[in-house]
């Protein structure tokens, strides 16, 4: 069968079908250097992990509807975002592919309808989701009889948008309704770095600047190809990540913030010169 063509933005996509896919399969010595023209400077386009679906857990969630409460707990813990609530409206619930499985919304019924989508293919199958959860409403099963379920995470993610809420951003409940802008990196099962971090980029990361200290968070947040920070698929913005291999990141990230200011500051007297060299009104006809 001839491969599935990808979908998402042409820049994106090449560096994933030119560079990422040939490093997965331990080919990338093979790569010319041609192949890195675009990235001379070190920048990757953003979103890159979301195509990898590697499967590598062989036991993943499964969520039951009946018994969930929807305290949202399991996607605020969860390492890699791969566990992630939605609310769909009438249509948006008659579109959802037919393993759907949907319930009404709790503590008080609404007119959207609830789902705790899962990615099995995207899941390290921690169990931390299974530990957290207070009415063991999620239990870990085979990863192949989760299969159909891959097709009800990716229709969320890409046709559901945030519904209002009467949760606030600030809660464990309504956090995990935004949308995590670091998703499916290649941290250990279960890591507690990632869990903080994916949550920081659902509270702040349309406007976050990252000056990262070197470790863990350089391997598994800025792997060359397959970046985990992404953006928000309405606004288009996220996180600008930056790591600096000298160990000096509370430096290197002052002279980020420094140069923020310079930038907005020379903005701000080149719009007011511009303001009062207006030409008059009869100039300007």
């Amino acid at each position: 069968a001839a491969p599935k063509a990808l979908k998402g933005p042409d820049a994106l996509v090449k560096q994933i079908r030119d560079v990422m896919e040939p490093i997965s399969r331990m080919d990338g010595d093979s790569l010319p250097v041609s192949a890195f023209e675009g990235n001379v400077n070190g920048e990757w386009e953003q979103g890159a992990s979301a195509y990898e679906k590697r499967g590598t857990a062989v036991m993943v969630p499964e969520w039951d509807a009946e018994k969930c409460i929807q305290c949202n707990q399991c996607a605020f813990v969860c390492s890699h975002a791969t566990i992630r609530p939605f609310c769909l409206t009438a249509d948006e619930a008659a579109n959802a592919p037919e393993s759907t499985k949907l319930a009404d919304t709790k503590p008080k019924a609404s007119e959207y309808k609830f789902v705790m989508a899962v990615s099995p293919l995207d899941c390290m199958g921690c169990g931390e989701c299974v530990t957290v959860c207070p009415t063991k409403a999620i239990q870990m099963v085979p990863q192949e009889s989760q299969a159909d379920q891959q097709a009800v995470f990716d229709y969320c993610v890409a046709n559901i948008s945030k519904k209002p809420s009467k949760f606030a951003d600030d809660t464990v409940i309504g956090s995990q309704f935004n949308q995590p802008l670091l998703e499916f990196s290649g941290s250990c099962a279960g890591c507690a770095e990632t869990s903080y971090a994916r949550l920081i980029t659902q509270l702040f990361g349309e406007k976050m600047f990252i000056s990262n200290a070197t470790g863990c968070s350089s391997i598994w947040g800025g792997t060359a190809s397959i970046s985990p920070y992404t953006t928000n698929k309405e606004s288009g913005f996220g996180p600008a990540w930056i790591n600096s291999l000298f160990e000096d990141n509370a430096e290197h990230g002052l002279g980020m913030q420094i140069g923020y200011e310079t930038v907005r500051a020379n903005l701000i007297t080149k719009v007011a010169n511009g303001r009062s060299n207006r030409p008059t009104k009869d100039i300007r006809r």
